[in-house]
């Protein structure tokens, strides 16, 4: 999942508790308006997204670093061009 991925995932979230209250976007906290079921939904929605997030950090691939010589690396330790 990429940054444009988790970012589309939340805005559907928000439009869906929008649209779960009659109007075009919603507020994550804003769950007055949803039933036990939906509340439970939109949690499950809420920490696979945070649990997305948290591995895509751990991913090499997502790390950079300068090694001795000043030359950017990924997380493998391959040089990267930045």
């Amino acid at each position: 999942m990429d940054d444009n991925d988790y970012g589309r995932a939340w805005d559907s979230l928000t439009r869906t508790i929008g649209a779960a209250k009659g109007e075009s976007a919603g507020y994550f906290d804003d769950q007055d308006h949803l039933t036990t079921d939906q509340r439970l939904k939109v949690a499950e929605v809420a920490a696979l997204l945070s649990i997305a997030q948290e591995l895509s950090a751990l991913n090499p691939q997502n790390m950079k670093y300068r090694d001795k010589d000043d030359n950017w690396r990924n997380g493998w330790g391959f040089p990267i061009n930045d």
